[in-house]
């Protein structure tokens, strides 16, 4: 019968260590210097790893003028829009005009009260080849004579920014909010409804859905849009709306409720206006036909005088 030699702690430790050295000692030849063709793949991929590192370090430095862009971005969502116009023009100085910079000054000066000098820059950006600036300006324009409460030029403006970009929600909610505010509602259901569906997670278009449905009377879907943008999104995620939001919904919705009773009233008032008389004008008409002219009646009036006698 065969024993299993039996080792003492110190020798399992002993044994233990010694399996160590050994690894260490084979690690140690595998370092050294490879021979043949090894050394030559070896240095080619430490030169292509080299290569890719450099690469890399490229792709991750910091451009400035794009970070300069985001941030004026970041202003101008954030309602900044002086400071916003105040570094569109240090951009400008510093990198050089661009249609992207462009577009933002004609915003900045929209939202600053300058509607001239933004209508100048919207109407020279329609020159541009590129259909996503023509649908921006147009969208310009739309919001600036929607601003002025000129809601058919802002509808006309807006609807060729849509056949520009058609799966803008934000612009689709703009059109939709213009029609509200022209007291028509049935021509905003469509662009409202696109919108929503194209940007579940906006705020402002859900909130333009909402303000649809509280003006067209279907208050349980209203209100049910509202309980779910009131709660949070994800854990730890803020709600979409707050209390300032629903205020804002509120001040709109007597605006659009207003437009809306000032568009039924005149619709009233034209139907209950008399018809406009055309039958006096016509007899006119047909009298003027009949009646001599003037020459003519010269003619008839000296047909009439007595006939002189002859002279003798």
């Amino acid at each position: 019968m065969n024993h299993k030699p039996r080792f003492s702690p110190g020798q399992r430790a002993l044994t233990g260590l010694a399996g160590a050295i050994a690894a260490l000692l084979l690690a140690g030849c595998a370092a050294k210097s490879p021979q043949g063709y090894g050394a030559a793949t070896e240095a080619s991929l430490a030169q292509q790893a080299q290569q890719q590192l450099e690469k890399a370090e490229q792709m991750t430095q910091v451009d400035p003028k794009q970070t300069y862009l985001g941030l004026i971005t970041q202003m101008q969502q954030a309602n900044q829009w002086y400071a916003a116009l105040a570094h569109t023009e240090a951009f400008e100085r510093q990198y050089g005009a661009s249609v992207q910079m462009r577009l933002l000054r004609a915003d900045a000066l929209r939202n600053t009260g300058q509607a001239l000098p933004a209508e100048n820059e919207y109407r020279a950006l329609l020159g541009e080849t590129d259909s996503t600036t023509q649908a921006r300006a147009h969208r310009g324009l739309g919001l600036l004579h929607a601003g002025q409460k000129r809601y058919a030029q802002a509808v006309a403006q807006l609807e060729r920014a849509r056949q520009l970009n058609p799966i803008d929600a934000d612009l689709l909610s703009d059109l939709a909010y213009t029609h509200m505010l022209d007291g028509q509602l049935s021509a905003a259901a469509l662009p409202i409804l696109q919108a929503a569906q194209l940007a579940p997670a906006n705020a402002r278009v859900q909130l333009n859905l909402a303000l649809y449905w509280l003006a067209s009377g279907a208050q349980d879907q209203a209100t049910q849009l509202l309980q779910r943008l009131r709660l949070p999104p994800a854990r730890n995620a803020a709600p979409l709306i707050d209390e300032t939001s629903l205020q804002t919904l509120q001040a709109q919705l007597a605006a659009v409720t207003q437009a809306v009773q000032d568009r039924t009233n005149a619709a009233a008032a034209q139907s209950l206006a008399p018809p406009v008389a055309q039958a006096p004008e016509r007899i006119r008409t047909v009298v003027l036909e009949h009646a001599p002219r003037a020459a003519d009646a010269a003619t008839l009036t000296a047909d009439r005088r007595p006939t002189p006698a002859p002279t003798r």
